[in-house]
């Protein structure tokens, strides 16, 4: 369950990521 709660943690914060130099653009 906590490794599953890690992946979800860090496709969260890269999608984040990924969003924000989108608009940024």
């Amino acid at each position: 369950m906590e490794r599953l709660q890690k992946i979800i943690a860090k496709a969260g914060i890269a999608s984040r990521r990924h969003a924000e130099e989108l608009i940024l653009d």
